[in-house]
């Protein structure tokens, strides 16, 4: 069976809140999370981390820009 792969947008339309509250919620700013969502920044170790424990998302179902 193929595993679902959600990058960081894909995550927050899921749950359904606004790249700020995301920010907010990942503890980076606004920028930051506007960099990673573009791809223009690779994401960090804790902040995958921060994204599999606000969304419960199944890290080998994160995509991480490379």
């Amino acid at each position: 069976m193929e595993q679902l792969q959600l990058d960081i947008e894909a995550i927050r339309a899921m749950m359904k809140v606004s790249r700020k509250e995301m920010a907010e919620l990942l503890d980076i700013t606004l920028d930051r999370y506007n960099r990673l969502a573009t791809g223009e920044s690779k994401m960090l170790a804790t902040e995958l981390k921060a994204l599999h424990r606000v969304s419960k998302v199944p890290y080998e179902s994160i995509v991480v820009q490379s």
